[in-house]
């Protein structure tokens, strides 16, 4: 009888060794093998990684199509980078835009878990990719819709915008709607029209228009939906501090920078005139305003309450793109180089020249929380925003837009959202 205790104990441990020795999918690391199409248990979560140091191929998920639709070229890469996507990453969840609603997409899982429409007909056929990012103000998320408006009576057909606040919480449906009735270059322009939801602040939403020359801002009540003042011509790039500030259209291909009240719309301050002005946010209460033709201090960080200049920026990145990284640091792109910049002092703090220092500059793909993501010829990489120095561990894969739980990442023409880790 001792002989089946034998074999029944043999097997016993047979199995309990085989077991132990298969290791737990979670358990690789973020240098693995792992293929991003290769079956894996379904994540239950995703853990926030405040900047994330790698992202997960493993648990990849594919935003819909809306998300690049109209926006790539010819070798697969997203014409005007990863900001201008229009999907907005808030905690797990992805807000993607389209010219006609807006879908709430669980980023554990890749499902839809709400969804709203816009109430009309897009005011302009194929017009996927001038789409815009959504904006999240407080628990809203706003999203505008460039709409034709209807026929009225003896009142002719033209065009709006419909802006639409979509809640947060499921099942994220809409808390509230308004219209604003366009001028009429918004029909009658032969360029692309754009909208955009600039920022909210105090109870002010403020949303901007553009066609080539052709702008202007609202203001919008966020508790009675009402609209607070109209500020033509102005092209509003940023709201912070109580104001509004962007740039005004004076004649052709020349702007002046102009700072508004928040919530009243009176103008506060305006600088001079600028050929072929640019103006973007460089922090909570700082714009960057910088223009082909102007002096050598024409590269400048402006205070957004009083339009004068905190900082110059340093020579060189005049007509740079630069990210703010939503913390304390500019990076810019000059050419084949990579720069830093402090967004308070307009101090440089590095720079990455191509074939200087026995480094290559690596083509910058994202920048948030101090870290600064891209491609390098050794493949992807992070770098310290403040220092410039790479990071030990590889990212795996460059992301256009970064949070705390994932990363977004451009595949065959298609949009994935990678879990962050740390």
């Amino acid at each position: 009888m001792r002989a089946p205790k034998a074999l029944a104990l043999a097997l016993s441990l047979a199995v309990a060794f085989l077991t132990g020795c298969v290791p737990e999918a979670d358990d690789a690391k973020p240098g693995s093998n792992a293929s991003p199409g290769a079956a894996s248990p379904a994540k239950k979560t995703l853990m926030p990684h405040d900047p994330p140091q790698w992202f997960d191929a493993r648990g990849r998920v594919l935003l819909p199509e809306a998300a690049t639709k109209g926006r790539t070229n010819l070798l697969g890469q997203l014409r005007g980078g990863g900001e201008e996507v229009p999907v907005l990453l808030h905690g797990t969840q992805a807000f993607v835009a389209s010219p006609t609603g807006v879908q709430v997409i669980d980023l554990v899982d890749g499902n839809v878990v709400g969804e709203e429409s816009a109430r009309g007909e897009p005011l302009r056929e194929n017009a996927e990719g001038k789409v815009l990012p959504p904006l999240l103000a407080g628990t809203d998320v706003l999203v505008p819709f460039l709409l034709t408006m209807p026929a009225s009576g003896t009142h002719t057909a033209g065009a709006m915008v419909e802006l639409v606040a979509v809640a947060t919480a499921p099942p994220h449906k809409a808390s509230w709607r308004t219209t604003i009735k366009l001028p009429e270059w918004a029909v009658q322009s032969s360029s692309k029209v754009k909208v955009a939801a600039v920022g909210a602040a105090d109870g002010t939403a403020v949303v901007t228009v553009t066609s080539g020359d052709e702008a202007v801002s609202y203001g919008i009540d966020t508790a009675s939906h009402a609209l607070r003042w109209v500020q033509p011509g102005m092209k509003a790039v940023h709201t912070g501090t109580g104001m509004a500030v962007g740039l005004l259209h004076a004649e052709p291909l020349t702007y002046i920078p102009l700072g508004v009240d928040l919530a009243t719309g009176t103008e506060k301050w305006r600088g001079e005139k600028i050929y072929a002005a640019s103006m973007d946010a460089a922090g909570p209460g700082t714009v960057r305003v910088t223009g082909p033709q102007v002096g050598e201090n024409g590269d400048q960080l402006l205070d957004v309450t009083s339009g004068k200049a905190r900082a110059t920026m340093p020579p060189g990145l005049r007509g740079a793109s630069c990210t703010y990284d939503r913390a304390v640091t500019l990076v810019c792109t000059p050419g084949f180089a990579v720069v830093a910049v402090d967004s308070t002092t307009g101090k440089q703090l590095w720079a990455l020249k191509d074939g200087e220092v026995g480094r290559t500059p690596p083509k910058v793909t994202a920048v948030w929380h101090g870290r600064v993501y891209g491609r390098a010829v050794g493949g992807a990489v992070v770098l310290d925003a403040r220092t410039g120095a790479d990071m030990p561990t590889k990212p795996e894969v460059a992301p256009l837009l970064v949070t705390e739980y994932t990363g977004l990442v451009l595949d065959d023409n298609r949009l994935y959202s990678y879990p962050a880790g740390g």
